[in-house]
């Protein structure tokens, strides 16, 4: 008998696995085809997108967020990330018997919070409760709806080129590693603090002073993940150089102990953009206003194989695949 493994929510080779060989097929969309975390499309002419996620993450309380914000930063910046500006969101809970009332407003006043610094509007939600033990806690839903403000703007993978420059808008790691350090008893929980954060605001004037080919957010899987799905989407590969990928000392020293790779760490207010060559230092200029360690890590190449490689530090090359194995607790 085929059964779920918690692989399969992992957001690398299995997560795609059963998307493609499942549910794809069975829902038959033509505008799921995309594959994007948000989904653009035409409404009576008005361009329009729609994103959803639910959030499961434990501890539901982290260093630098909880649940609460991570809904909100989860849906607003995958509709950012398509070129959207976020308007509106749903919120739905589903909550364990038992769980705290207090705890359970802090996180309610967390989505508030967030909502309004996105200058979005919750607008509608659901609120579901299982008996103790069914839930761990509190689950959450959110699905976002954003307009596309100018629709030539949009970044799109069929503009991807060879030659163009792949740009990291920060430090990666830092949510997987913060979700991890809280799960384990190694001193490192008020270490690192996780990144989740919105990229609305980044995004924004990113768009308005450069045109932007493609953009991705990097979440489950982490940045190796995030580009592979971009070079199975628009055929060609990607060429990314080690020594270039910022990655905090504090991360460095948590995957060395647990043998981690922090390619793989997962995002939560980090995005890689695609732009043309001579429009790089732009984009690094206005990225770096929000993020110091905003840079350039690598390249788009005419394909051989559809992969990303990764430039080493001592001169070799090695694939950066698809996360294939569960390396975290839940981490959103």
């Amino acid at each position: 008998m085929r059964t779920i493994r918690k692989e399969h929510g992992n957001g690398g080779k299995q997560t795609y696995e059963l998307i493609d060989r499942l549910f794809k097929p069975i829902f038959g969309s033509e505008i799921l085809k995309s594959g994007d975390d948000s989904t653009v499309f035409s409404l009576n002419g008005l361009i329009v997108g729609i994103s959803t996620d639910s959030f499961v993450v434990k501890p539901y309380f982290f260093n630098g967020g909880d649940i609460g914000k991570l809904s909100v930063c989860g849906t607003v910046n995958d509709l950012a990330v398509a070129g959207l500006e976020p308007k509106y969101i749903t919120v739905s809970f589903i909550i364990e018997e038992g769980f705290s009332m207090d705890d359970l407003e802090k996180i309610t006043r967390s989505i508030k919070k967030y909502a309004d610094i996105a200058k979005v509007e919750v607008v509608a939600g659901d609120t579901k409760v299982v008996e103790k033990g069914a839930a761990d806690g509190v689950f959450i839903n959110t699905t976002g709806l954003g307009v596309a403000k100018d629709v030539e703007k949009l970044p799109s993978i069929s503009k991807i080129k060879s030659g163009q420059i792949v740009i990291v808008s920060g430090d990666i790691g830092r949510h997987g590693a913060c979700i991890y350090s809280h799960n384990e008893d190694l001193g490192f929980e008020d270490r690192i603090e996780s990144d989740c954060g919105l990229l609305s605001d980044a995004i924004s004037e990113l768009m308005r002073e450069v045109d932007v080919v493609y953009m991705k957010d990097l979440t489950r899987g982490g940045l190796a993940t995030a580009l592979n799905e971009i070079v199975q989407k628009s055929g060609f590969d990607i060429r990314v150089e080690e020594n270039r990928i910022p990655v905090a000392d504090e991360v460095k020293a948590l995957c060395d102990i647990l043998g981690l790779d922090s390619y793989y760490l997962a995002c939560e207010g980090r995005f890689v953009a695609i732009v043309n060559g001579d429009e790089k230092d732009k984009a690094i200029e206005i990225l770096r206003k929000y993020n110091g360690f905003a840079c350039e890590i690598g390249m788009v190449e005419e394909s051989r194989e559809k992969r990303v490689y990764l430039s080493t530090t001592f001169g070799g090359t090695r694939i950066l695949d698809m996360l294939y194995y569960e390396m975290l607790p839940r981490i959103c």
